[in-house]
């Protein structure tokens, strides 16, 4: 059977309640919020897997690359990923050095292609349905923020779509 994985970092509770906090002043966005508990920065983004034990066993006897500690700083919550086609709610940063050595050290041990693409670091906090936005009472959000986390793990998550949204539940931690 096919299941549906990715690789993050999970948001700890201390950010969470910050984010909620936030989020007060948004309620009336006709949005889905993320679950706190779903809350992550993606590392390496959702592939359809059949054999799930085989990517915890390469995980499990994979030599750890030395990643000093890393601390997430996000500074700016907006729409996202673009402004003319908004569907996300997301904090951003920039990513730490030692963020990309180890989302590289992810992929080579899972045997993942890299992404062409430059990592940006974000957290998605909400979605919605791009053409909704034009209800929407906010339409520039552009909110600077001081939030910071350490990272003490990773995480291979599996994805479950559901009709209220995915829910997240993590197969493997590597603490950091």
């Amino acid at each position: 059977m096919t299941r549906r994985i990715f690789f993050g970092i999970p948001i700890e509770e201390n950010l969470q309640e910050k984010i909620a906090a936030w989020r007060k002043k948004y309620e009336r966005l006709a949005v889905r919020w993320v679950k706190p508990n779903n809350l992550h920065v993606t590392l390496i983004p959702p592939w359809d897997e059949e054999d799930i034990d085989s990517v915890i066993r390469l995980l499990e006897h994979s030599t750890a690359k030395a990643v000093e500690p890393l601390t997430l700083q996000f500074t700016r919550v907006a729409y996202g990923p673009s402004l003319r086609e908004p569907r996300l709610i997301w904090a951003e940063g920039v990513a730490p050095h030692g963020l990309l050595t180890l989302k590289n050290w992810c992929e080579s041990v899972l045997g993942v292609s890299a992404d062409t693409r430059p990592f940006l670091l974000h957290l998605t906090l909400a979605r919605f349905r791009p053409e909704t936005f034009s209800s929407f009472p906010v339409k520039k959000l552009d909110e600077s923020v001081s939030w910071s986390q350490t990272c003490s793990s990773v995480v291979l998550y599996e994805s479950n779509l559901l009709p209220g949204g995915a829910e997240y539940t993590v197969l493997f931690r590597r603490q950091l």
